[in-house]
């Protein structure tokens, strides 16, 4: 599917006129199904000479067709870090949970998609959370994205390659910048861009500095002599281009979906204890730490767990096996890690539930919101 979506990625995530955010079909359609609560929170506690714990659950049922499960970014763009109080009342959200990990300056760490539109890529390290109409489901995925496009008389198709995709530029390449990624580039070198606009090559230009994304279209970036040559000789202004992208499983099967949002390392997979000692976000998860987990139980309950950590007399935190222990007896079949350590928060009816390890919010990049469909 391509890449270039229905709607322009800096509009928000939830317009009043998006229609697939409207109310559940009217009784003169089907019959009216009982609203029923949005979710369930209840709090874990446990008291012992040497250890304590408080563990948040919030667990919501997808199939309710008045609830909605997203995960969102801070801004309207890539970057950027706000507070899950802000993003929580920014959603009008009923509750919500600290996301994933991210690069500097907020850039989402692995694959994020909304709608279907690929916002950016998956690192193939670690499973993604995929949620299509009112399931959620695990993967391990690899996202490959390439431009395809025809020349004026159509005659001739092109198809690009081996290209980074809303990737901050650290080496030489081929990049491809969205308007989600921003508003420029945010390369500082000298490089070549192709400008795309409504679907056709405006035409190719020399920078020395960041280069502005068009908000029609696409801008693809070229560093080096080599990724300079490759661009000047497949694209040529005037042809057609647009970006296509296909998200695979390890076996090769294509992966549909609505939303998605890769997490850290898995926790449980199809009931078994998978965690490993360690992982390149968290580094450790053999010591005791306040843990984020998204979580999935047979019936296809999503769960939400935050766990409190480094606060003796509270709760000391847990390792990631002793979470996973945890996770099995809340009936958990498939769980992954999300951001944890002073990221950790749950925030429940407006009301922060959990003790924050830091004593105070931190700032994020993402979280996941959930909000009462509007009727």
């Amino acid at each position: 599917c391509s890449a270039v979506a229905k709607k322009n990625a800096a509009k928000e995530l939830f317009p009043s006129n998006e229609p697939d955010e409207s109310a559940p079909p009217s009784p003169t359609q089907a019959a009216p199904v009982p609203k029923g609560p949005l979710y369930n929170y209840y709090n874990v506690t446990e008291s012992k000479e040497n250890f304590t714990l408080s563990m948040h659950v919030l667990e919501v049922d997808l199939s309710n067709p008045y609830v909605i499960v997203r995960p969102v970014t801070s801004h309207s763009t890539l970057f950027g870090y706000a507070f899950l109080s802000e993003m929580h009342e920014k959603w009008e959200a009923v509750a919500s949970v600290n996301g994933g990990f991210s690069h500097t300056y907020g850039l989402p760490g692995g694959m994020y998609a909304a709608y279907g539109e690929l916002f950016t890529t998956a690192t193939g390290q670690y499973p993604v959370l995929f949620l299509k109409e009112d399931k959620a489901f695990f993967e391990d995925v690899k996202t490959f994205v390439h431009l395809e496009g025809k020349t004026e008389d159509a005659r001739n198709v092109i198809k690009v390659g081996n290209l980074y995709y809303n990737q901050y530029p650290k080496g030489e390449g081929l990049f491809v910048f969205t308007p989600s990624y921003g508003s420029e580039n945010r390369i500082d070198k000298p490089h070549l861009n192709a400008v795309i606009s409504n679907g056709e090559v405006r035409g190719l230009t020399t920078s020395h500095k960041s280069f502005e994304i068009p908000k029609d279209g696409f801008l693809v970036s070229a560093i080096g002599d080599y990724a300079a040559k490759r661009l000047e000789n497949s694209v040529k202004p005037g042809m057609s281009l647009e970006i296509v992208h296909e998200t695979l499983t390890i076996k090769g099967e294509k992966v549909q979906y609505d939303w998605a949002f890769e997490c850290g390392s898995r926790i449980i997979k199809d009931g078994e204890i998978v965690v490993p000692d360690s992982d390149t976000w968290v580094g450790t998860l053999n010591s005791r730490a306040p843990r984020t987990a998204v979580c999935i139980k047979e019936d296809g309950t999503l769960i939400f767990v935050v766990v409190d950590g480094r606060q003796k007399g509270l709760s000391d935190g847990l390792t990631g096996k002793e979470l996973a222990q945890r996770l099995l007896t809340l009936g958990i079949k498939d769980a992954a890690f999300l951001d944890g350590g002073a990221s950790t928060e749950m925030i429940v009816d407006g009301k922060i539930v959990n003790s924050p390890s830091a004593g105070r919010e931190r700032m994020i990049a993402s979280c996941f919101i959930i909000k009462e469909r509007q009727q």
